[in-house]
């Protein structure tokens, strides 16, 4: 017999067996708690690991875009755009592309796409063109539109961005760079678009690309006259098909495009740029096996300091562009 105390001083006499029986009854309902918890913690943790992972740089979250873009007999190539400041945009897509385990087989680009896709096809990361950028400080209007004082056509010059690239690609030749890059510019001689891939002049070609005329002078190369490749093709996605890309991914911007007021003569010149722009972008849309159109919001293409949220704009459109190949069954599709 076990003697209790109550409060009252008397004794109360408790039968052993209750309370053992207690004990095993409150023994039993812990044990079912332990173990119910113990099994809510596995099936979490199963079903953790057999949901798919979104968001998380794991190259078998995308293993089935992987499939589609490097398959086997798969050669793929990318577009890059130009547009200023917007062009940064690309290095934001192009490192989602390499985080997702993506291989690019052939890279090309006009304007400040041109610029991008030389130094990405030289074999710097993304991230790292984007150190360059910075540390040349090219972030800066001042540093990138350098007034001209020389009577040759353009009221600014391209000798320190030339300067950049002669320091971090110090050999002059397309046939140096390690990815095939397309560089396209504009022949104001015989007016047509010129598509460069081999031989030397690499950097005279590069900002050849992005002369726009009139702010930058044309440049001369081999007695002929270049410019800006926009004019006539500010995507240029034909050179990968002939170079025999079966796959291309040709990046474009999409940005918001209504403006309320239009009262002086620089926006007007603006907006008449952007609509020739638009123009020689998306003619070729249809050409890509996937046209991706990166939103920048209201960003502008003068923007030149707000490098990381173009970069951003562009890993969020290539995070979305990937997820939406392991979601969908699409062989050639635009995605907006």
């Amino acid at each position: 017999m076990w003697m209790l105390w109550g409060r009252g001083g008397g004794a109360k006499c408790v039968c052993r067996d209750f309370l053992l029986s207690l004990h095993s009854k409150l023994w039993i309902m812990i044990s079912f708690k332990v173990h119910r918890m113990r099994l809510f913690v596995l099936l979490s943790a199963a079903l953790a690991l057999c949901m798919p992972l979104r968001g998380q740089n794991s190259v078998a979250d995308y293993s089935k875009a992987v499939r589609l873009l490097n398959g086997e007999g798969v050669q793929l190539g990318v577009a890059l755009c130009g547009g200023s400041a917007f062009g940064y945009a690309h290095l934001g897509f192009l490192q989602a592309l390499g985080e997702a385990g993506v291989r690019v087989d052939r890279v090309s680009g006009t304007s400040m796409g041109a610029i991008v896709g030389m130094f990405y096809a030289a074999g710097y990361s993304p991230r790292e063109i984007v150190d360059i950028i910075k540390q040349e400080r090219m972030v800066k209007k001042t540093n990138i539109f350098r007034l001209n004082f020389r009577n040759d056509g353009g009221l600014a010059d391209y000798g320190r961005m030339r300067g950049m690239m002669a320091k971090y690609i110090p050999y002059n030749s397309f046939d140096s760079l390690k990815i095939p890059f397309h560089c396209c510019v504009a022949d104001m001689n015989h007016l047509k678009p010129v598509y460069v891939s081999t031989g030397g002049n690499l950097r005279e070609f590069v900002s050849a690309s992005a002369s726009v005329p009139r702010v930058f002078a044309p440049v001369m190369i081999d007695s002929v006259y270049y410019v800006d490749g926009y004019i006539f093709n500010n995507l240029p996605v034909e050179p990968l098909i002939e170079a025999g890309c079966n796959v291309t991914i040709g990046l474009y911007i999409q940005r918001d495009t209504v403006m309320e007021r239009i009262d002086n003569p620089s926006i007007i010149a603006s907006r008449a740029f952007a609509v020739n722009s638009n123009l020689c972008t998306m003619d070729h849309v249809p050409l890509c096996t996937y046209g991706v159109a990166m939103k920048v919001g209201d960003l502008s293409k003068l923007d030149f300091d707000k490098i990381d949220e173009f970069f951003e704009c562009g890993y969020k459109a290539g995070k979305e562009f990937l997820e939406k190949l392991c979601d969908d069954e699409v062989v050639r599709e635009v995605v907006d």
